[in-house]
């Protein structure tokens, strides 16, 4: 027994500022360690694996530190299939500690650390949630201090319970405010609930329920703290626990109630004998509306008054101001084989038919468990101040065989009468029973007899861990539902994940049960179905309701809990509601959810409430039931089919007539617990299927809306309200078909009808809010007032082919036609392919329509052509028109184009024609034309003042350039993706050069080569262009004329005629090369150029033999289309030739011209030799006149007459 650890663990705060872990050894050894501060969350660490086999060995203790000031960095975690999978199935109790994996006083002690930055990694830790409980698991001792092997041992008998309650002991708090969330919505008033609060780190709200005398004064609501300093602690009891009494109508006047406030107790000789210190008195709290139990599961006894301590456990019971002890495991024996470690009130309940309590006791018989029952007035009359009151109405459990070990018996509690005798039967779980698969034993409430089990179905689930009892279905017979908050479910990527299961098992009387029904939770580590409360009937609706709570459930794992609504076939899985806490806390999960109860109405509305548990936020929520009111609304038109031709009503302010009906609506309201008049929000909408105002066919005729607003004041239970309102049609509309909708909706004014607490009543969230109606316009369509058309439709296109990369023009003619009775909003709906475009509309003929409208919009992201065909398109009607459309963008995969036609119309009936297609087919056709020309086209010989040069350097040296250029142009429509091209040049004429390739270029997707060399003489060629070119010499900018290009007077060129005959020189009469070129895709209109540059072998001409003759120098280039990208169409592959011919002419030597300066020089020479001529003979008198002399003057004067008078003679 040395080697047994007894597992629950506790601290206790020096005067140093430390905190202690004490971990006590049953054979008196003790180990401690002192810790700092700075550890500031303490949890429970919850560890189970799938390994079942009883071994011996110590118990384990596992300290956690977690250096951390944030909620979120380490909430609980549990350690999962540890330690290579010899753990039995169970769970850890956990304290704050710092270290390593050690060995001390035959303890395994594994302390884990994790900062802000680091933690375990995911395959090792889960988060985990529920009951913060802890059960213990068997390993053995390492072999060394220092070591991390666990190895089997040989004790089974060493589990305990206590190490839950005690873990639930070691938790450390600090203060969390809570919020609550409104998530979902029924009647449970999330928007006001009463929040009370306790100490800081007392666990307030670790336990709940109403206390409701029947006489229904000073209703209030308790709540435990079991970690709570009492307010009249006496002899140095430390953390005594404390039961709170909070009146329901203030949440700030929580006062301690008193039960006991002594100090520990000793013997006669002066040894103690009981230990109240961290006892968790308020644990477990109980009401049957008159009496109070509250209980202590770990309120410690010494039997022999020595350092031995047993966690029997106590209780207390209070009746107004009497208070009586009930601790029925305290006795004379000290050993785990009986009650010595019970834990009694660890679970506990009131049979109020049978006046009896209930509790549970885990821990006794080797932790098997078990369940003591006893007359509540004969513990109020058996009071005795000794330590030990034996009962002589007892009811318990025995002692079972070893197989029943670690069973864990009375862990959780509940009552009903199953087999309807009148007397009420106990409900236990049994969390770790058969094997850890859990089970949920009935005893019979008259003999404690084991009725009925319910096993689990997964190891380790914790079925039992929670249990509670109602009729759920309304039968008639109580139903029992079981919590297993440890279930994994498969999601749905095949992995387990844990998220907590509620088996439901539905009563067939006397015991009788169906097969059961499962709740499975749906968040994981939320650990669903940790508690359960029966409700009642929350709704008022004839079936009783049940919560089921997800402590560490919601988006920052705060805690859920569940509303759901009982149904004929058990509880709806759909939760009604879904309550949500919020909270601030720096260490440790609040835990919302943890405890609850209902099914007390505490404000007396008529609607049970319920008050649910936040012990980790020392805090405890009662919500409280709002009243439901049923409500029948109705919705009457008059007339439901409308006469457009009917005008009756006026519309008001003008004298304009219209077609009309009337509206009646009405609103009959109950509910009990609502006030007597309840005000009604009312909404009218006309026409709700048009969304749009602009297309609404109705409006009220006082105020020419399509909305009503109206609050009716309606008497509770009572005849309806009604009123009513007239509606007119309008005039111009499109849609005559589609009913005209009229909604009512209505909503309860929510504030008017709260009542003096504040608490509103709320709609039956099951009946609908709104009401719809519809009338119909009146048709030309025989007595039914049912259109039935008969739609047809035929089409067919202007072209039978199109090509691929045309720009294809097509044109359908439609011929739409109606041989039955009207089709409104006639449609002619045309789905083209998505390469065309609709460009307009061609000729209509039609006797209805003078021209057709048509539009593009979108169905389901595919654009339709839709054309209005008449609205109606009465019987009879034919309309031909021509639609058109622009068909590009073809691909090379398609080998047609279709077109989809069919008329739509808004009839009930017949309302589309059948859909036809045109399909026109596609086909490729590429023109290509090659087309070539020599620069320059004629060269003429001999070249004035040429001498051939050897070996020439560049192009001149050979004589003039020739460049020959052939284009090939795709003009389409369709695309080649490849064609070969070929020239054959004439290169050698009679063993001498002809044309010299000097270089040749390409200009688009064309690659060319050759079967000889290119430019041998490597001879420079300054004249070629520089686009893509194969010789090597750096090219220019080519001169197309040529810089050296023979000029000829015109008298010359007049004697060509007179030459010899033209020779041609081509392949067939001299020596030609192939120049190969590759042409790659060319789409329309696209081309593909090769330049070839070569010079005119002069020399060769030269010879006597081919002087005075003229030739044609031709090359030829031939084109074949090889390949076109369109793989699903036969193309025709076109192909064709041309010739380029340059003329050399050989012309008479032409007259050498005498040089402008030599005329110049002879013509200033001889004015030169002219002017010094006339200068010499001037000098030597040869201009002047030879006179005879004169005889004197007289006689000259004598002659002058004469000679006048021989001139006039």
């Amino acid at each position: 027994m040395g080697n047994i650890v007894t597992q629950y663990l506790y601290f206790y705060s020096s005067t140093a500022g430390y905190f202690t872990a004490l971990i006590q050894c049953l054979g008196g050894c003790f180990c401690s360690e002192r810790y700092k501060p700075d550890v500031t969350l303490r949890t429970i660490l919850r560890w189970h694996t799938h390994t079942h086999t009883h071994t011996a060995s110590p118990r384990v203790c596992i300290r956690v530190s977690v250096r951390s000031q944030r909620l979120d960095e380490l909430t609980l975690l549990r350690f999962r299939r540890f330690l290579n999978g010899s753990v039995q199935t169970g769970s850890l109790a956990v304290v704050a500690s710092g270290g390593v994996l050690s060995w001390c006083c035959g303890v395994v002690v594994l302390t884990l650390e994790r900062d802000r930055t680091s933690g375990p990694t995911p395959d090792q830790w889960t988060l985990s949630g529920s009951t913060l409980t802890s059960v213990s698991s068997s390993i053995s001792p390492p072999s060394s201090s220092s070591s991390s092997s666990v190895f089997p041992a040989a004790n089974p008998r060493s589990s305990s319970p206590a190490a839950m309650a005690g873990g639930r002991a070691a938790v450390g708090l600090w203060v969390v405010l809570l919020l609550v969330q409104r998530c979902g919505a029924f009647n449970l008033d999330v928007d006001s609930p009463s929040v009370y609060s306790g100490p800081q780190g007392s666990y307030f709200g670790f336990s709940v329920d109403f206390f409701k005398p029947s006489n229904n004064q000073n209703s209030d609501v308790l709540i435990g703290a079991p970690r709570a300093n009492s307010s009249s602690s006496g002899g140095g009891v430390v953390e005594r626990g404390a039961v709170y009494s909070c009146p329901w109508r203030s949440s700030s006047s929580c006062q301690q109630l008193q039960f006991d406030s002594s100090a520990d107790r000793v013997n006669g000789a002066g040894a103690q004998m009981e230990f109240k210190s961290k006892q968790w008195f308020g644990a477990s709290v109980r009401s049957d509306g008159e009496h109070i139990l509250a209980c202590a599961p770990l309120y410690q006894w010494s039997t022999f008054g020595v350092s031995e301590r047993e966690p029997v456990g106590t209780c207390f019971l209070k009746k107004g101001g009497t208070v009586v002890e009930y601790s029925p495991c305290r006795s004379n024996a000290n050993s785990p084989e009986g009650q010595g470690f019970c834990q009694a009130g660890f679970s506990a309940d009131f049979l109020k038919k049978n006046n009896r309590v209930v509790v549970g006791g885990p821990g006794s018989f080797y932790w098997q468990g078990q369940l003591i029952s006893d007359d509540v007035s004969e513990i109020f009359t058996r009071v005795d101040q000794g330590f030990i009151t034996p009962y002589a109405n007892t009811q318990a459990t025995k002692s079972a065989s070893a197989q029943y070990d670690d069973s864990y018996l009375g862990y959780s509690v509940t009552v009903g009468d199953f087999n309807d005798d009148g007397v009420e039967d106990y409900v236990t779980g049994v969390p770790r029973g058969q094997k850890a698969l859990g089970y949920v034993n009935i005893f019979n409430g008259l003999n404690m007899d084991s009725m009925v089990n319910f096993t689990g179905t997964q190891m380790a689930a914790y079925f039992g861990h929670s249990v509670a009892a109602s009729d759920v279905n309304n039968d008639g017979v109580v139903d029992l539902l079981v919590g297993a908050p440890l279930f994994m479910d498969r999601g749905s990527d095949g992995k387990l994940k844990e998220v907590g299961q509620v088996s439901v098992h539905l009563g067939r009387g006397g015991f009788s049960f169906h097969p059961a029904q499962v709740l499975t939770g749906s968040e994981k580590y939320a650990r669903y179905g940790s508690a359960i409360a029966a409700l009642g009937d929350l709704d008022r609706d004839g079936f009783n309701d049940v919560a089921i709570s997800a402590p560490y459930g919601g988006p920052d794992h705060h805690g859920l809990v569940y509303i759901h609504n009982g149904r004929p076939q058990g509880p709806d899985p759909s939760p009604s509601q879904v309550l949500q806490g919020k909270w601030a806390s720096s260490y440790m999960p609040a835990s919302f959810g943890y405890s609850m109860t209902g099914n007390t109405d505490i404000d007396q509305n008529g609607y049970p409430d319920l008050i649910v548990g936040v012990f980790g936020a020392d805090k405890a929520v009662l919500y409280r039931a709002r009243p439901v009111v049923s409500v029948n609304a109705t919705l009457d038109i008059t007339p439901q089919i409308i006469n457009p031709e009917e005008k009756a009503c006026t519309v008001p302010g003008t004298s304009t007539m219209v077609s009309c009906f009337k509206v009646k609506y009405c609103l009959k309201a109950s509910g009990p617990g609502a006030p007597q008049t309840l005000s009604f929000r009312v909404d009218l909408m006309l026409d709700r299927l048009k969304q749009k105002e602009a297309t609404k066919r109705v409006l009220f005729l006082h105020g020419r809306t399509f909305q009503y607003s109206k609050n009716m004041m309606v008497t509770n239970g009572k005849t309806p309200a009604c009123e009513e309102q007239h509606v007119f049609l309008r005039d111009e509309f499109r849609d005559k078909i589609t009913p005209i909708s009229v909604v009512m909706e209505y909503s309860l004014d929510y504030k008017l009808a709260a009542d003096r607490t504040g608490l509103q009543p709320i709609v039956d969230m099951s009946a609908p809010s709104n009401v719809t109606k519809q009338a119909h316009i009146l048709l030309d369509c025989g007595d039914d007032n049912i259109c039935k058309p008969d739609l047809r439709l035929s089409v067919k296109s202007n072209h039978q082919q199109i090509y691929i990369g045309d720009d294809n023009a097509l044109t359908l003619e439609i011929s739409a036609e109606n041989q039955g009775e009207g089709a409104y909003e006639t449609e002619l709906h045309v789905y083209p392919p998505q390469q065309a475009d609709f460009t307009g509309v061609g000729a209509v003929h039609s006797q209805t329509l003078n021209r057709l409208s048509c539009f593009y919009k979108k169905e389901n992201q595919t654009k339709v052509v839709v054309c209005d065909l008449g609205n109606p398109m009465k019987g009879g009607t034919k309309v031909v028109a021509e639609l058109r459309f622009s068909v590009h963008q073809l691909s090379e995969e398609d080998t047609s184009v279709k077109f989809d036609l069919q008329i739509v119309s808004s009839n009930q009936f017949n309302n589309t024609s059948p859909r036809v297609s045109s399909v026109t087919k596609l086909a490729v056709l590429a023109t290509v034309s090659i087309r070539g020309t020599s620069s320059p086209s004629q060269v003429l010989l001999p070249i004035a003042n040429w001498k051939p040069k050897e070996p020439p350097v560049v192009g001149d040296d050979i004589g003039p350039q020739i460049v020959h250029v052939y284009e090939l142009l795709n003009n389409g429509p369709s695309t080649f993706s490849k064609a070969s091209l070929e020239v054959e040049w004439p290169y050698q004429f009679k063993n001498g050069s002809l044309l010299y390739i000097t270089s040749y270029e390409t200009e688009g997707p064309i690659n060319c080569t050759t079967d000889m060399e290119i430019n041998p003489l490597n001879v420079s060629n300054p004249l070629s262009s520089g686009k893509n070119t194969s010789s090597g010499v750096p090219p220019r900018e080519r001169e197309t004329e040529g810089r050296n290009r023979n000029h000829v007077r015109k008298r010359d060129l007049e004697s060509r005629d007179a030459q010899s005959d033209l020779h041609t020189l081509d392949c067939s009469t001299a020596e030609c090369l192939r120049l190969r070129c590759q042409v790659g895709r060319l789409e329309r209109r696209k081309n593909a150029i090769l330049f070839i540059y070569s010079r005119l072998a002069v020399n060769n001409f030269l010879r006597t033999e081919n002087q005075n003759r003229s030739y044609a120098v031709r090359s030829t280039a031939s084109f074949t289309v090889i390949e076109m990208p369109y793989k699903n169409l036969e193309p025709e592959l076109p192909s064709n030739s041309t010739t380029v011919s340059v003329s050399v002419v050989w012309v008479a030597e032409p007259v050498v011209p005498i040089p402008g300066w030599v005329v110049a020089l002879a013509v200033l020479a001889g004015l030169l030799l002219l002017a010094l001529l006339i200068f010499i003979m001037y000098k030597l008198g040869f201009f002047k006149r030879v006179r005879p002399p004169q005889e004197d003057c007289t006689e000259k004067e004598q002659l002058q007459p004469e000679e006048n008078g021989n001139a006039d003679a």
